[in-house]
């Protein structure tokens, strides 16, 4: 007779004796260790001590975190991956599993992992259920200046240019877009966001952008603000409602960060950062907390992620509309110009 379960666990037979929170797969029918590339089906939840013990394996697709085993030390918020003996590690495979919510100091260490997909591989989502993945490149030409999208990019992206040179496209490999202004004396903004804001904040996620400042401009006319918001705004990226961004002034390339949840407006704070002009990193933001947003950054292409601030508390618990990631430069009215380029956006977001 089948059967069928509706619960984030099942239990299975062990094949013989296995440690807790290990990854683990079906051999002939009975839990086996998974190796560092095997297709595990989930983590177990306690140890089996003979062949032939039950238990309950917490599955590979189940909501919510789950604890799991470290083969070696890692940071908080390392990419993790499958490692020999059913453990995990950051030494990067082909079998992703997720992202740390804890450090590991040493092997054998058991840490929370936050099961996740990268964008690049949207079959690993396995049920059509599975997380909401927002995974833009850029690649192709996108409209002119002053010129409608028709199209361009995965996703249904609005563009807004008031004077300027707008939301254009680089001439890159890897597809990237600019946002830019020239030296006429005028307001001016570039902004790209989603209109139909697909983000629901209480559900958590973590949001992430490569993106480099080549023009920082001559003037505290310009800021520059990216994130997420609750809509866009003609001229004020801080008259929007809603938002947890990342933000740049003008002629500084000190990294800020603010928020401000239409209760709770945390004015921009310094993180101590200065960005080198002309380079890309990558941003993070993870928003799984709303009482205690975290900022983290890294240079593209390293691994190690550093926190930033965190001893200012960003919390945005309020927040109560959907948002997009938003990417806006705006100057007031002055010649100076700026050139910020951003090369990808990710957001991934439990979708139930």
């Amino acid at each position: 007779m089948s059967q069928f379960v509706e619960t984030p666990c099942r239990t299975f037979e062990a094949g013989a004796a296995i440690g807790r929170y290990l990854r683990v797969k079906l051999s002939s029918g009975k839990l086996a260790v998974a190796g560092a590339t095997d297709a595990d089906i989930g983590t177990i939840e306690r140890e089996t001590f003979a062949a032939g013990d039950l238990v309950a394996v917490r599955l590979r697709l189940a909501q919510g975190t789950r604890k799991m085993v470290a083969a070696g030390a890692f940071d908080l918020h390392a990419n993790l991956y499958g490692a020999a003996s059913g453990r995990v590690d950051d030494v990067v495979n082909e079998n992703f599993q997720g992202i740390a919510l804890e450090a590991a100091t040493a092997a054998g260490d058991i840490v929370e992992v936050l099961p996740y997909t990268l964008g690049d591989d949207l079959n690993a989502l396995g049920a059509i259920d599975g997380a909401l993945v927002i995974d833009e490149d850029f690649v192709g030409d996108w409209a002119a200046a002053a010129t409608a999208l028709g199209g361009e990019g995965k996703y249904a992206w609005t563009k807004t240019e008031t004077n300027g040179l707008g939301v254009t496209s680089v001439d890159a490999a890897r597809g990237i877009v600019k946002f830019a202004a020239d030296a006429v004396l005028e307001a001016a903004t570039a902004t790209l966001f989603m209109e139909n804001s697909p983000l629901d904040p209480s559900k958590g996620g973590i949001a992430e952008f490569i993106l480099g400042v080549f023009d920082i401009g001559d003037a505290a006319a310009v800021d520059i603000d990216f994130g997420l918001a609750s809509d866009d705004h003609a001229t004020d990226f801080e008259a929007i409602a809603e938002f947890i961004a990342f933000h740049l002034d003008g002629t500084d390339l000190s990294l800020k960060i603010h928020s401000d949840d239409g209760t709770t407006d945390t004015a921009a704070v310094d993180t101590t950062v200065d960005l080198v002009d002309d380079t890309y990193y990558v941003f993070r933001i993870d928003y799984t907390d709303l009482a205690d947003v975290k900022f983290y950054y890294r240079a593209l292409g390293a691994s190690a992620w550093t926190r930033l601030l965190d001893g200012t508390t960003f919390a945005v618990s309020a927040a109560s509309a959907n948002w997009t990631p938003i990417v806006m430069v705006e100057k007031t009215s002055d010649d100076t110009t700026f050139d910020v380029r951003c090369d990808r956006i990710r957001v991934q977001a439990p979708r139930l």
